[in-house]
């Protein structure tokens, strides 16, 4: 599979299973689809970053005003 930075994808249910770390964001969580991801690449190590996206503007900037106090 070819990977572009800058697109989006949404990632399938067997790299949850496989992964099985309860710190990621879930697949199908509370009855929703699962989450689309933003594709980035460090430019120096050539890692591939994969950034939840989310409509909830409001809930995160909430969260991220909490956790810069």
């Amino acid at each position: 599979m070819f990977l572009e930075t800058g697109y989006v994808y949404h990632i399938k249910d067997e790299y949850f299973e496989f992964a099985n770390d309860e710190k990621l964001m879930k697949n199908h969580e509370n009855g929703n689809t699962r989450p689309t991801y933003l594709c980035i690449k460090n430019t120096n190590s050539k890692i591939l970053w994969f950034i939840p996206m989310s409509s909830r503007v409001e809930k995160y900037k909430k969260l991220q005003e909490q956790k810069i106090k």
